[in-house]
C-alpha cells in the first residue's frame, strides 16, 4: 500500500466516523449510522468520479466498504465519548477534509485534467460528503454554517496545485495543504472569520 492509498483510506475512515457519530447523535440505529457513514465517506469521491467519467472508486475495491464498516462499528461503541468530546469530531472532520482535498485534487491532476478542474474536483471530494451528511441527518448544512468549510477546501486544493506546479513533491504539497486546512478552519472558528453573506432582508 502506497502513501497515497493510505491517505485515501484514512480519510475514508475518519469521515465514516464523523458521519456515524452525527447519525448516532440524531438517534439513528446502527444501520442508519452505517448509511450516513457511507454517504459521508464516499459521497464526494463518487460524484467526482462520475463527473470526470471514471469508474467509481469504491466499486473497484471493496476495502472502502470494510473501512466504513469498521469506522461505524468503532463509533457505535464510542458514541458517548464523541458526544462529550466535540473537539475530537472537529479534529477528525478537518483531518478528513484535508485528506480528501489531496486525494481528489491529485487524482484529477494525474488523469490529465487542467488545474481549474482539479481544484473543483478536489473541493467536491472533500465537501460533498459533508453536505450529504447534513441533508440526511437534519443538521444545518455546512454550506449555511458561519464557519468556513468549502472555502477551506478550495484554498487547500489551490495550495496543493500551486506547490506541485512549482515542482514540489506531491507528499510535501499534501502535508502543506492539510496543515493549512487545519490552521484556516480552526482560526476561522476561534476568531469568527467568515465570508460576507447576503442579507436576506435587503
Amino acid at each position: 500500500m502506497g502513501l497515497f492509498e493510505f491517505i485515501d483510506y484514512l480519510g475514508t475512515f475518519v469521515f465514516a466516523v464523523t458521519g456515524a457519530s452525527i447519525a448516532g447523535n440524531s438517534k439513528f440505529d446502527f444501520f442508519g449510522m452505517l448509511f450516513l457513514a457511507f454517504l459521508t465517506a464516499v459521497g464526494g469521491g463518487t460524484v467526482r468520479d462520475l463527473i470526470i467519467s471514471e469508474s467509481v472508486f469504491w466499486t473497484l475495491n471493496p476495502i472502502y466498504i470494510y473501512i466504513i464498516l469498521l469506522g461505524t462499528i468503532s463509533t457505535f461503541f464510542m458514541l458517548n465519548f464523541y458526544e462529550k468530546q466535540k473537539s475530537v469530531l472537529l479534529f477528525l472532520d478537518t483531518l478528513g477534509l484535508g485528506f480528501f482535498v489531496v486525494v481528489g485534487t491529485q487524482k484529477t491532476l494525474l488523469l490529465g485534467f487542467n488545474n481549474e478542474t482539479s481544484l473543483i474536483m478536489g473541493t467536491i471530494s472533500a465537501v460533498l460528503g459533508g453536505i450529504l451528511r447534513s441533508a440526511f441527518s437534519g443538521e444545518e448544512s455546512i454550506l449555511y454554517q458561519k464557519e468556513l468549510y468549502a472555502t477551506v477546501a478550495a484554498l487547500s486544493s489551490l495550495l496543493f496545485i500551486l506547490l506541485t506546479s512549482m515542482g514540489l513533491e506531491w507528499i510535501y504539497s499534501a502535508a502543506a495543504s492539510i496543515i493549512v486546512a487545519f490552521i484556516t478552519r480552526y482560526s476561522a472558528i476561534k476568531y469568527g472569520i467568515k465570508l460576507p453573506a447576503l442579507n436576506k432582508e435587503s
